[in-house]
């Protein structure tokens, strides 16, 4: 997004890889786009795209690896390994292990070693496909191979067993195959990330009941050749997001759904002798669809007279006011359980939708997100609640044996601290524990040192 209003210094900086004005399409009367990313200006036009102003984080990490944890989970500092959405989904599905939804409730197309959607006992609550093609086959037979048809011989029967056994991984699989039965895809999608999107598109039409999809896009480390490479990947990512939401609204769908984008960090100001760009901090972030009801900047616009002493941009917005509006204004998550899951209070952003009008569920704010925590190596379980509840506490060993039965106390509502009954006799190893609150389980793992 060009910033007219100071093009003389975007262009001193991009010596070798601005735009010129001639092959810039504007947005308003402040920003443009380049005309080889036209779909950006189409999605802008029909009131489908707001641009997310300098969002980032303070002392940003600019290690691919580091960076990408501390936006999967939401924390800095802390080499924290759950995601902020797996442990939101978690919340709402604590018996996940034992009694699983006959849908995904999300679904990842690519990103492997992405903690997005793991809890904080490792569970990944997410399937999981390397790529479109692996949830295609998925989608257009119900099983990820096929194991009949084969030559009978030894090798090819443990290989079948191999298969079988795999497919049994994906125990949804035949509800995602009878949401692509009953859907379909009315608009020609590009190949790359509309390939992909296509078929969320059809599997939202087909009824799946799926929240939460997350597909990547990868190649914008750009540290050479941006002047080739970035035309590229933002007409793909334009022409995709377009096709998406004209396939949507062809089955009424278009509303129900919010796109959002996310990267580690974003690019140092000035161009390299390489024609590219090197690690920066900030950038900007994008949503679509028409539920953000119009177009727009939102936060302060880019000050490029104002860098860091690494000549980078600064940070304005903190990436989680993105993530505590989405979690509070489309998934309808209560404040006090947004700033639980997200590890502290940060403001919500002005996007244009609210809870009330997408249509969420509401889920009950009694039960809240519990954190295990410790006070001088001696593990605890801190518990807010925003009304009062009866909670127990039970804790199991390694081998199944009840170790802890705890009656049904009642706390107000505020923040607990719960301590381990008798854990200084405990051996030292792994434990697990069930916490009831009003009858809802939560549960976790406990190491004893």
């Amino acid at each position: 997004f060009v910033p007219m209003f100071d093009y003389g210094t975007y262009a001193s900086y991009r010596t070798r890889l601005k735009i010129d004005t001639a092959n810039l399409l504007s947005l308003d009367t402040k920003y443009s786009v380049p005309d080889f990313a036209s779909s950006l200006r189409d999605l802008w036009n029909a009131g489908q795209l707001k641009v997310i102003q300098n969002v980032g984080y303070a002392n940003s990490d600019l290690s691919h690896f580091v960076s990408t944890d501390i936006w999967d989970s939401a924390q800095t500092g802390t080499g924290e390994k759950s995601g902020w959405l797996g442990r939101y989904l978690w919340l709402q599905h604590s018996d996940f292990l034992t009694n699983p939804p006959p849908d995904p409730l999300a679904i990842q197309i690519g990103g492997d070693g992405n903690i997005l959607f793991f809890n904080e006992d490792n569970i990944n609550m997410a399937m999981n496909v390397v790529d479109p093609d692996a949830l295609y086959q998925i989608a257009q037979t119900g099983a990820l191979y096929s194991v009949t048809g084969n030559a009978p011989c030894y090798y090819q029967d443990q290989l079948d067993f191999m298969k079988s056994m795999i497919n049994s991984t994906y125990y949804q699989s035949q509800s995602i195959h009878d949401a692509y039965t009953s859907g379909s895809n009315t608009v020609t999608f590009p190949d790359g990330l509309g390939k992909a999107l296509a078929l969320v598109s059809r599997l939202i039409k087909g009824g799946l009941s799926t929240k939460i999809y997350m597909l990547t896009i990868d190649g914008f480390d750009t540290h050479a050749q941006q002047d080739t490479r970035h035309p590229l990947l933002l007409t793909e990512l334009a022409d995709s997001v377009k096709a998406f939401y004209a396939d949507l609204a062809a089955g009424s769908k278009d509303t129900d759904v919010l796109t959002m984008t996310f990267s580690e960090f974003g690019r140092r100001v000035n161009d390299n002798a390489s024609l590219g760009t090197d690690h920066g901090t900030c950038a900007p972030l994008l949503m679509f669809g028409p539920a953000l009801g119009g177009n727009g900047f939102i936060g302060d616009d880019v000050n490029l007279m104002d860098l860091d002493n690494n000549g980078n941009l600064k940070y304005k917005i903190d990436f989680r006011q993105v993530y505590s509006t989405v979690l509070q204004d489309w998934l309808c998550t209560d404040e006090l359980l947004t700033d639980t899951l997200l590890g502290g209070q940060f403001g919500k952003l002005m996007l244009g939708f609210g809870c009330a009008s997408v249509g969420m569920p509401q889920y009950p704010t009694v039960r809240k997100l519990h954190q295990l925590r410790y006070d001088n190596g001696t593990p605890y379980l801190h518990l807010s609640l925003s009304e009062s509840a009866n909670v127990m506490l039970e804790v199991y060993d390694v081998l199944g044996k009840r170790i802890v039965s705890g009656r049904n106390d009642y706390y107000s509502s505020g923040t607990h601290k719960i301590n381990f009954p008798g854990i200084t006799r405990w051996t030292p190893g792994s434990y697990f524990y069930k916490l009831y609150i009003n009858g809802k389980l939560e549960s976790g793992k406990v190491q004893k040192y």
